[in-house]
């Protein structure tokens, strides 16, 4: 029996009395993957996908270096326009909940072809995101272990700690997501922590700082010009930071009661993230000790050297100790995002070796399989030459905004043609502002995906994404296809 044909035992009927089950039975699918999470593991994981730490500590001086001070505003910009994607994914998740969302939700609104583009758009975000994620432990913690550490000792701890990582998500969701709790009570804890020390510091006891001025001041420590493109460029900052959030989405699945859980996770772990990231970004800009220009030319993290400074070694070990457990549980987030994408394509026979890809191990409720993949393509990642893997890493805003673009259109075509399901009473729904949020979301994916393909430094990420969609492309042109027309591959019909 092929793994289509068992549809990994597709069963129209509820299984052991369980309403989740029984809600994902309908559906089309029988229950695999061991449901533990509740709603605060789900915020978790999609509070630790944002990170706003993992955002903070690896992007901090870039506003300063394209447009200055005034770049700390540009929050205030994109938090409400992240805000209509959020509210968009909540009122489908909602409708929908099952693991590979976008791909889920876009196969079934529009269509089986127009879903494995999504879905693909959204597997290699995941891959180049835990890619990267893991790229940033080696390059941020790297230097707090060796002196002048060489780029074999940055890759070998990246490599070490997706390792680590791998056998956690293999010996069971639960593990990972203890862990992944874990982490995210770290750095809410560690950000409220360092936000009141930050305050208390500007306010009474620290030395050299910038005054309120540096929020509307205009001069980029680069000394270039500010123009069109290098204020659309700053934005990616906060952009950058609120990316991941959908995961909760993802993990449908392995969550009790998703049609409400999944909905508000996503919208706390924005909420939070959005109120967290703008607060903390500014108390760390007003508290820049001297000239900033000078201070950004340090060799030290600039967030880490910002708190040894102004609050003293300490304080620095601390924020080393936030900071990584902020960006390890990022990293365990994003390999089981990743993993439950390609366990979800290979299950409806989108991928190839899907029958492989799909097993799901009986005792731990994991797919092995698509985590020693997903694994496995980033140490090579993290192995690669500079040129080529900076390319992979700087795509990953691309690819999700890519697969937030085609998310919204499948909503929009969906409602127009009166196919997006109706939802429990009690689950989040947009009512007649669907469409308004739709259109909206749908504007500022459009400019930020042209914001990381127009301006020439986004050259080569664009073309590394164009080479991804072309092989996406292919096998659907060489072999998809003929598996979707046969009715061999792609979810069940049942909407």
């Amino acid at each position: 029996m092929t793994s289509i044909d068992a549809r990994l035992e597709l069963s129209p009927a509820p299984a052991a009395g369980s309403a989740d089950d029984a809600d994902l039975a309908a559906l089309g699918y029988k229950q695999k993957l061991h449901r533990t999470m509740g709603p605060f593991t789900s915020f978790a994981l999609a509070f630790s996908m944002v990170s706003i730490n993992t955002g903070v500590v690896t992007l901090f001086a870039d506003p300063f270096t394209r447009v200055g001070g005034i770049g700390i505003l540009l929050w205030l910009l994109v938090i409400p326009l992240v805000a209509c994607i959020v509210a968009v994914y909540a009122h489908l998740s909602a409708r929908i909940p099952v693991t590979g969302y976008a791909y889920q939700w876009s196969s079934r609104l529009v269509g089986k072809s127009f879903g494995w583009f999504t879905g693909w758009v959204a597997f290699i975000s995941f891959i180049a995101g835990t890619a990267g994620t893991a790229s940033a432990i080696g390059s941020v913690f790297a230097p707090e272990i060796w002196a002048e550490p060489t780029q074999g000792q940055i890759q070998m701890l990246s490599i070490a700690a997706t390792l680590v990582v791998c056998a956690l998500n293999i010996f069971g969701i639960r593990l990972a997501t203890r862990i992944n709790d874990l982490g995210a009570v770290i750095e809410l804890i560690g950000t409220v922590v360092l936000i009141a020390v930050l305050i208390g510091g500007l306010f009474y006891f620290f030395g050299s700082t910038q005054g309120i001025h540096l929020l509307v001041e205009t001069q980029p420590v680069s000394g270039l010009p500010i123009t069109f493109s290098t204020v659309a460029l700053a934005t990616l900052l906060p952009v950058s930071v609120l990316l991941g959030w959908e995961g909760a989405a993802d993990l449908a699945e392995e969550t009790h009661d998703p049609r409400r859980t999944a909905a508000k996770a996503m919208i706390r772990a924005v909420a939070i993230s959005s109120v967290f990231g703008i607060v903390l970004f500014t108390l760390l800009a007003l508290a820049i000790p001297g000239p900033i220009a000078d201070f950004l030319k340090e060799a030290e993290n600039p967030v880490i050297l910002l708190v040894r400074r102004q609050v003293g070694p300490l304080g620095a070990d601390a924020m080393i100790f936030v900071a990584f457990a902020s960006i390890f549980a990022c990293l365990i987030a994003n390999m089981a995002v990743a993993t439950r994408m390609s366990f979800a394509l290979a299950r409806d026979n989108m991928l190839p070796a899907s029958q492989f890809l799909a097993s799901v191990h009986e005792r731990t409720g994991t797919p092995v399989a698509s985590i020693l993949l997903i694994t496995v393509i980033a140490i090579l990642l993290n192995l690669a030459s500079g040129g080529i893997v900076t390319a992979i890493y700087s795509m990953v805003g691309l690819t999700y905004y890519l697969t937030y673009f085609l998310t919204l259109l499948a909503a929009f075509l969906a409602w127009r043609a009166g196919r997006i399901p109706e939802a429990p009473a009690g689950t989040f729904s947009l009512g007649r502002w669907l469409v308004p949020t739709i259109f909206a979301g749908l504007a500022w994916t459009l400019c930020v995906v042209a914001t990381f393909t127009l301006p020439e430094e986004s050259h080569p990420a664009a073309i590394v994404t164009l080479v991804v969609l072309a092989i996406g492309t292919l096998w659907w042109a060489l072999v998809l296809r003929k598996r979707l027309s046969a009715g061999t591959a792609g979810p069940p019909d049942l909407l």
